[in-house]
């Protein structure tokens, strides 16, 4: 029964799309209702072999502090470059709606803001990043404020270690930002000669916004539920409308997206460190598995090789067993809800079962997404192979077809084409052959248009009948100038080398040899029992 709260919310959202409806279909709403196509190459100033020379070059564990600040000057740069009309305005987001969408990492949006500043934690807290760029209107006469872009950090922190740790000149107290954006919307028209040179980057603002189309580019949340509590600077944007009805509010997704989308070598670096990172825990993780180990008893080890290696999860790990005749039917986890469900269980793993991970390292906000199998009895059974083989045949064929000028579904179409002509398995695959990887370890991306260079995606299917194991891969690729460069490769794929891998003891071998601390130990020392 949908509820009283669901009902009005509903009946608001459809009298605000009642409006839109109106407003967009009169003259002036639909002048407004334009958008700017996004661009159909890289972003201004981007080149992927000076980025990947850049990134193979790249220390990460002695990064010096004037290098890292140039990092993200020349994203400002080319966010300040793209911005088709008006300003761009990032708040820092303290906390993600709830119940999202998506199983994302906490600080998923706050993404943009960190993208741009390089500030994250305490550090962004109560911050918001301006972007104005130049107008190209020649000044009438005020030789005290040159035409120029700005970049305007409030922050709530100390101004001159913000100052130190981004490199952006000029920053404010975040209570300044209220007062410059309300100064700025009256119309420029009506500015005396004293208030220009009292207030020179709202009169920016206020010249590049013009009289009857004032655009600004906000970010709006990225993974929203309707039916949950609107986060708070929604309230701010709201107002900004009512206030100025000439103003026209766009989200600045549309215009960092196709920004993020291609990796400069910050963060092409930090992805290869995921990856590394992903390839050390489940190769420890892995070599762990044994009949008698849960699945979350392999998920806690490889969980724990990246905290140790200064990542964190990308998302959460999951670690299924796979008994010969398919997996029982299990709880399905409600969209919103992974948070409360763990994706690894207490099943305890049996021998002749297959075991399959789906997991990802983040390193300095980059998230690898790796799935890989592995029989517990440490050798595949025929039928095992069999499965094995034409999920990974399948899984090699597409990665070697990723080059520029390829779509995604030509991809896609490819994978299921093979599955279907092994034995059928296409009914069974019920999702997309990949997606772009990132910040987020899915990230935001045009998916309708052909792969370029200094694009990252993973490449993800595999076999499941409905009375058998399942055997599902996922490998991360880096688009590159004539081709791809298969960055988890190295990560054992390969029959013989997984299985020559489960022959070498995890470096956690003893410890998982232990059994539970007994209820009553002695205060001096904690007593194990042996298996």
């Amino acid at each position: 029964m949908t509820s009283s709260r669901w009902r009005r919310g509903l009946l608001r959202l459809a009298l605000v799309s009642a409006c839109v409806s109106v407003l967009t279909d009169s003259p002036a709403g639909a002048a407004r209702a334009q958008r700017p196509s996004p661009p159909a190459g890289p972003p201004p100033g981007y080149d992927y072999r000076r980025e990947a020379g850049r990134a193979a070059a790249m220390d990460l564990d002695n990064l010096d502090a004037a290098t890292l600040r140039q990092v993200f000057a020349t994203r400002r740069e080319r966010a300040l470059r793209a911005i088709p009309a008006g300003a761009m305005i990032v708040f820092s987001v303290e906390q993600a709606q709830p119940r999202r969408l998506e199983f994302q990492v906490p600080h998923s949006e706050n993404h943009d803001f960190i993208y741009l500043t390089g500030v994250e934690g305490l550090d962004s807290y109560d911050s918001a990043l301006l972007l104005l760029p130049r107008s190209g209107v020649a000044p009438l006469g005020d030789t005290d404020n040159p035409d120029r872009d700005w970049v305007v950090l409030y922050t709530s922190a100390d101004a001159d270690e913000m100052k130190q740790m981004t490199g952006i000149d000029d920053v404010r107290p975040y209570a300044k930002l209220e007062e410059d954006v309300s100064v700025a919307m009256t119309d420029y028209r009506d500015w005396r000669v004293t208030q220009v040179r009292r207030w020179p980057l709202p009169a920016a603002l206020a010249k590049r916004w013009g009289r009857d189309h004032k655009v600004l580019y906000l970010n709006y949340p990225r993974f929203l539920r309707l039916g949950m509590d609107e986060p708070a600077r929604l309230g701010v944007f709201a107002r900004i409308g009512r206030f100025s009805p000439e103003m026209e509010l766009r989200d600045a997704a549309d215009t960092l997206d196709p920004i993020r989308m291609f990796h400069d070598a910050y963060s092409l670096a930090s992805l290869r460190r995921a990856v590394a990172i992903t390839r050390e825990g489940l190769v420890e993780g892995l070599r762990a598995v044994r009949p008698g180990l849960s699945e979350t008893e392999v998920m806690e080890i490889i969980d724990f090789v990246y905290r140790y290696r200064g990542a964190y999860l990308g998302f959460p790990t999951a670690v299924r067993r796979n008994p010969p005749t398919g997996r029982p039917p299990g709880r399905q986890i409600p969209e919103g809800f992974i948070q409360f469900v763990p994706r690894s269980g207490q099943s305890v793993l049996a021998s002749g079962d297959l075991v399959h991970v789906d997991t990802g390292a983040s390193f300095n906000h980059h998230s690898a997404d790796i799935q890989r199998n592995v029989p517990v009895d440490g050798t595949f059974t025929p039928e095992q192979r069999n499965l094995y083989e034409i999920a990974l045949n399948v899984q090699k064929a597409v990665i070697s077809r990723v080059k520029p000028g390829v779509t995604w579904w030509e991809l896609h179409n490819l994978a299921v084409q093979m599955l279907r002509d092994a034995g059928g398995y296409d009914r069974y695959y019920t999702y997309g052959i990949g997606h772009f990887i990132g910040m987020e370890v899915h990230d935001e991306g045009d998916y309708s248009r052909p792969l370029q260079p200094g694009m990252a995606l993973s490449i993800e299917q595999g076999v499941a009948p409905p009375n058998g194991p399942r055997v599902a891969f996922e490998d991360d690729v880096i688009v590159t100038a004539d081709g791809h460069d298969w960055i988890s490769q190295s990560i054992p794929i390969e029959v013989d080398d997984v299985m020559l891998m489960m022959k070498s003891p995890s470096s956690f071998e003893a410890f998982t040899r232990k059994e539970a601390l007994s209820t009553n130990p002695p205060a001096s020392v904690p007593v194990y029992r042996r298996r």
